[in-house]
């Protein structure tokens, strides 16, 4: 399902002790001509996913649209398939991990093999921010390169659950700038890592265990990069009745900000139907 704007309330794809409710937003901002952002809301699949295109406005189109595209065909493949499950450091055993690395590699593939037959389109790239949950194991996986971006809510805190694949994220890591140094560094928008720009990937997956009320949030650039993660836990702590409003909220928030870039946010909630009753 695609949309600018979407608000659900909808149950997981098979008989579950859990419910997501969700909503999302895209908005091309107020600087560029065209919105480079691309997203994937596919509740039947458990799957949603947010792609942040580059390679100027055509390009940068078609790139985070074929993503998406890519990782929905191929989810939707895996998700009868016998796949062997990866053990993640935390010892959980989840098929996920194994089904949204293959479907960004096909996502990869996908935009890097158009890029080479098409001369306008060449050196196209996107990143892909994507969760996948899972009824039979009850885990959340998520699955990044570039720097979209996956956060959790949980008991009024925020926690960033990926970490961007970026020059300035690189230095940090090994303590050639301090933090207070990342807002004004130069070159704080160059990726180390694109999906489409090289015949191959390396996404980073990590795994989670979803607890009821957790609200996950993906989002692009244009939406975390003018807004701190406080602020974001602010509009979420109280619009968590209203996730469409929160949605709006944030990408208004950002083109208030200058709207300089494209911004979009997805907002998924987990919860117990059993608490409602």
């Amino acid at each position: 399902m695609y949309g600018d704007r979407l608000e659900l309330c909808l149950g997981s794809r098979k008989e579950s002790a859990v419910l997501i409710r969700g909503a999302a937003r895209t908005d091309r901002g107020k600087v560029r001509q065209q919105n480079e952002d691309a997203f994937g809301f596919f509740p039947d699949a458990a799957f949603y996913v947010v792609a942040d295109g580059m390679g100027g406005h055509v390009g940068g189109q078609v790139a985070s649209t074929l993503a998406v595209e890519a990782m929905r065909l191929s989810v939707e493949e895996t998700q009868g398939e016998e796949l062997t499950p990866v053990t993640d450091p935390h010892g959980w055993r989840a098929v996920g991990w194994r089904r949204l690395s293959i479907a960004m590699q096909q996502a990869n593939s996908k935009v890097f093999e158009t890029s080479q037959h098409e001369p306008t389109l060449k050196g196209m790239g996107t990143t892909i921010a994507s969760i996948l949950f899972d009824d039979e194991d009850g885990l959340a996986t998520i699955c990044h390169v570039g720097d979209s971006r996956v956060y959790r809510v949980r008991a009024g805190s925020i926690e960033l659950l990926t970490e961007d694949h970026s020059l300035v994220q690189q230095l940090l890591r090994e303590g050639k700038i301090a933090f207070p140094e990342v807002k004004t560094f130069p070159h704080r928008h160059v990726l180390t890592q694109a999906v489409g720009v090289s015949p191959s990937v390396q996404p980073a997956v990590r795994v989670e265990k979803p607890q009821p009320g957790d609200i996950f949030l993906i989002s692009s650039d244009g939406m975390h990069g003018t807004i701190e993660a406080t602020e974001i836990l602010e509009v979420i702590t109280q619009q968590e009745a209203n996730l469409q409003r929160a949605c709006d909220l944030l990408v208004d928030l950002a083109n208030a900000r200058g709207g300089s870039d494209n911004s979009t946010v997805i907002l998924l909630q987990y919860e117990d139907p059993q608490a409602k009753m």
